[in-house]
């Protein structure tokens, strides 16, 4: 037979990394309703054989799939996953009668499920399920996916979540994890990496065939296949055969990636307390990469950006991403390779953990970086997302076809900072040990966050896994306020932080809540067990001076004290550690937002900050601009604001300088360029912007002379009001570009020309130049950024070019355009919900992303409502032009 299944292509990239007893595992859902998207139970896969033909410089490939089924009940049909492809021939065997061949009916349904019907019931048994195929390559970054760079063809494969189907016939959930026999025929000259390595291999003629060693159970969204002319250079130092694996001429840039991945994986193997998993260990540059990176066990995938570095011109901020990424990447070996989700509702714990895990060993091979202090400033960020009537629990019913992209950003960072506070109140060597035993006792098989919840609980003696809960099945950040009582007493009472206006259900939390308080001669912390609504606890202390709800920033809180202790905090933020100044600007806004804070003394607490040294503290303050410019900076407070940055932030660059100093703290590096930026572009400070111009002049002739860090902001700035001729050579720069961050940073500058006439040609340029598809959107979304009018043409271009658009990017970015023309103005979200609303568009990410969309744009047009007058007084008044 020969029938071709489509496809209805519901993607869901998980993470930008961007993851029982085996027997357990192999049962691959509980589900049995027939209109239910999941597999049912009664038919298992135990193992699968592979056997592709496969040709990067051809369209299409053929394929074979022997599937080891256990069918445990009688059935008439059952289901598998398969999209997008032509079935040849479909046939079952029982394995004690293989000659009786069972021939099947194939009918494919929604999200990739496809129906396979005996034409009489099919006995209880062991059988083997064969599918012969045929399958056009995809050309979008996402299953098995060809591309072209420097005219020669690659393929590769991205399959989190639900994109392996799209590649062959598989049982494609996370829980059917079963052991993997893959075979590939391609041409005698190119390279082929898998999972695991090679068993034997023959040629014949011009072609070869590769025979991989079996994989250890795995489920199908682990898989990776990469293809094509491909380099390697081998990384020493490893327990296992390792390699950097690279496209064509791109080898040379290895050499960063060689020397951190061992290191790294030796501090993760110590922690864990066990050897690397798995047989050999390959990290790959993909050119076409969006997801960032993927923790594919033996064959990590990594965006040619993360991987790629020019040691003659990387930045410290590309070093330390790198080394972050690998090592979050490295994590998941452990955390979601070796133990696995038994079902997509727990990718939380799984990116997070490993985001968590990856900042831990990161900033301990490379303490230079001081991961452990700038990462704050994402989770920071995350609260405020948190904090809307759209935040959804980041442990939720998770349906299949759902985009799981769109909480990414809440499972990454949520998670880390709700781990990172447990493991602080049970102590590290108590989390550490429960999380060893979580893994032995599931290595190999699939788990739960309640399997976690469980090993820490009992390590550590406390009952983890009820106050975990409250921060996980419940979406919303906890207040918590502050009251000091006499006697040494402080009163502590929470309820859900929510902006002025915004009505929220009431909910309460478990928090360990970790206090700093001074008696005025010493500071001291205790950690307390917030259970109640309001309690009281003994600090034991004689007087408190002030106090800080939140020591270190651990605690995933907001918080609040009373005016008398948060003048004195402010007073006193020399005592507070780096990552409490940052907790303190954080929660600043968080108290402007719910009304205990107004816009111009939220204006002046970042102002006080204009002599800090920290550079980490100091970008945080950068950052916070934000606030201020999207919500309250029309076009005649331009210039008010202009002078504000000029005083707030001048002193700073005056401090640490234009130009990279010897021997200076790496952390000065990533506030610089941030630093030239706001005052370059919204502080116009004319002698920022002209040494910028001079800057970018010598970058552009040669880029290793000068600073790496600077390079990307300089082009910026001098697009500003560069002209034609700028804008054409930055764009011939971005074509011939050999070096991943050169294409990035040419490409972000193309964006920020403000000349209305070379705006339209670079939105062309979108469309029509060599783009790749996670680029599609890089031009416009610098345009939104810049003003109003900026978002109102990005959105008329989107809206009018939203078929080609779509067509040319990855299906998950579809969910992230409207928040890309969003803004501050109300005005445009009726157009927004009615055009990306429509049933004719919307993908599965959509729905989600309109509704947070919408209430970040209430957000802030309440608090311009709200606090607009007051901001405008005082950015008049501090600059004397009222």
């Amino acid at each position: 037979m020969q029938q071709t299944i489509p496809g209805v292509r519901h993607r869901t990239r998980a993470g930008f990394a961007v993851p029982v007893a085996l027997g357990a595992a192999l049962f691959c859902s509980a589900a049995a309703n027939a209109d239910d998207l999941r597999l049912g139970p009664d038919v298992r896969p135990t193992s699968e054989r592979v056997d592709l033909v496969l040709d990067a410089d051809k369209p299409d490939y053929t394929g074979r799939v022997g599937i080891d089924l256990d069918v445990k009940h009688m059935v008439s049909s059952f289901r598998l996953h398969a999209s997008d492809m032509t079935f040849k021939t479909v046939s079952l065997a029982q394995v004690t009668k293989p000659a009786d061949a069972i021939s099947l009916q194939s009918t494919p349904g929604e999200n990739g499920l496809v129906t396979l019907t005996a034409t009489a019931p099919i006995p209880s048994g062991k059988y083997v399920l064969t599918i012969e195929f045929a399958n056009n390559f995809n050309t979008d970054a996402t299953g098995l996916y060809r591309l072209k760079t420097e005219g020669r063809g690659y393929l590769f494969t991205q399959f989190e979540a639900e994109d392996a189907r799209e590649a062959f016939p598989c049982f494609d959930e996370p829980a059917c994890k079963i052991p993997w026999e893959f075979t590939v025929e391609v041409p005698a000259a190119h390279v082929v990496i898998f999972n695991t390595p090679i068993a034997r291999e023959t040629t014949t003629g011009a072609t070869k065939r590769i025979v991989f060693k079996k994989t250890p159970p795995l489920p199908s969204y682990l898989l990776a296949i990469a293809t094509g002319p491909l380099e390697t250079v081998d990384i020493p130092g490893l327990g296992v055969p390792g390699r950097v694996v690279t496209v064509q001429g791109q080898k040379h840039l290895t050499q960063s990636a060689v020397e951190s991945t061992a290191p790294i994986l030796k501090a993760l193997e110590k922690w864990f307390g066990q050897k690397y998993p798995f047989e050999k260990l390959d990290l790959l540059a993909v050119p076409e990469y969006w997801a960032g990176a993927m923790e594919n066990p033996g064959a990590i995938t990594f965006s040619t950006n993360v991987l790629l570095i020019d040691p003659k011109t990387a930045s410290a901020q590309q070093r330390r991403t790198q080394y972050n990424i690998t090592a979050h990447e490295l994590a998941h070996m452990w955390f979601g390779d070796l133990v696995t989700m038994q079902w997509w509702d727990d990718l939380w714990l799984n990116e997070s953990f490993a985001d968590w895990m990856g900042d831990k060993i990161a900033n301990q091979v490379y303490p230079e970086f001081r991961l452990d202090v700038s990462e704050l400033s994402s989770i920071q960020g995350i609260m405020t997302g948190d904090s809307r009537p759209s935040a959804r629990a980041i442990q939720h019913e998770v349906k299949p076809g759902d985009n799981l992209l769109q909480d990414v950003g809440t499972a990454y960072n949520k998670g880390k900072a709700v781990l990172g506070m447990f493991e602080r109140w049970i102590g590290p060597e108590q989390f550490q040990r429960g999380v060893r035993v979580y893994l032995h006792k599931h290595e190999w098989g699939n788990a739960t966050a309640a399997d976690l919840w469980a090993a820490l609980s009992t390590t550590s003696g406390q009952d983890l896994s009820a106050a975990m809960q409250t921060f996980l099945v419940q979406p919303g950040v906890p207040l918590v306020s502050a009251r000091v009582l006499d006697g040494g007493k402080v009163e502590l009472t929470q309820q859900r932080f929510a902006s002025v206006g915004v009505n929220l259900p009431a909910q309460q939390w478990k928090i360990p809540v970790p206090l700093r308080w001074s008696d005025g001669h010493a500071t001291w912390t205790k950690t307390v067990l917030l259970e109640q609504p309001a309690q009281t606890f003994d600090l034991g202390a004689k007087q408190i001076a002030w106090l800080l709800p939140n020591a270190d920033s651990y605690g995933y809180l907001r918080w609040r004290v009373e005016p008398g202790q948060w003048a004195a905090l402010l007073e006193h933020t020399r005592e507070l550690t780096p990552r409490e100044r940052i907790g303190v600007i954080g929660n600043s806004a968080a108290l402007l937002d719910g009304g205990a804070l107004h816009g111009d003394d939220y204006a002046r607490t970042l102002a006080s900050f204009r002599d800090e040294t920290d550079p980490l503290v100091m970008a945080r303050v950068v950052d916070s601009m934000g606030k201020i410019r999207t919500a309250f900076v029309s076009d005649d407070l331009r210039e008010p604001f202009a002078a504000y940055l000029r005083r707030t932030l001048g002193p700073a660059l005056q401090r640490f300088g234009f130009d990279r100093r010897p021997g200076e703290d790496e952390t000065v590096s990533f506030l610089r360029p941030n630093l030239i930026e706001w005052l370059g572009e919204y502080g116009e400070d004319a002698t920022v912007r002209a040494h910028a111009v001079e800057i970018a002049a010598k970058y552009v002739q040669d880029p290793a002379s000068v600073d790496p860090a600077l390079g990307g902001t300089a082009l910026s700035l001098a697009a500003l009001d560069g002209d034609r001729a700028r804008f054409d050579t930055y764009k011939a720069h971005f074509e011939s570009a050999k070096v991943p961050a050169l294409r990035s940073r040419f490409l972000g500058a193309l964006g920020n020309f403000r000349n209305p006439e070379i705006v339209e040609a670079a939105l062309q340029y979108s469309l029509e130049g060599p783009l790749r598809p996670q680029e599609v959107m890089s031009i416009p979304g610098t345009l939104a950024r810049q003003s109003e009018r900026g978002r109102d043409r990005a959105f008329e271009w989107i809206t009018t070019n939203y078929d080609v658009i779509r067509k040319r990017m990855p299906e998950e970015f579809g969910g992230f355009l409207p928040f890309i023309v969003s803004g501050c103005e109300q005005r445009r979200q009726a157009a927004i919900q009615a055009f990306f609303g429509d049933p004719a568009r919307v993908n599965p990410a959509m729905k989600v992303s309109l509704k947070r969309a919408a209430d970040a744009v209430a957000d802030c047009t309440n608090l311009r409502e709200r606090e607009g007058a007051g901001v405008a007084a005082y950015l008049q008044q501090t600059v004397g032009t009222r």
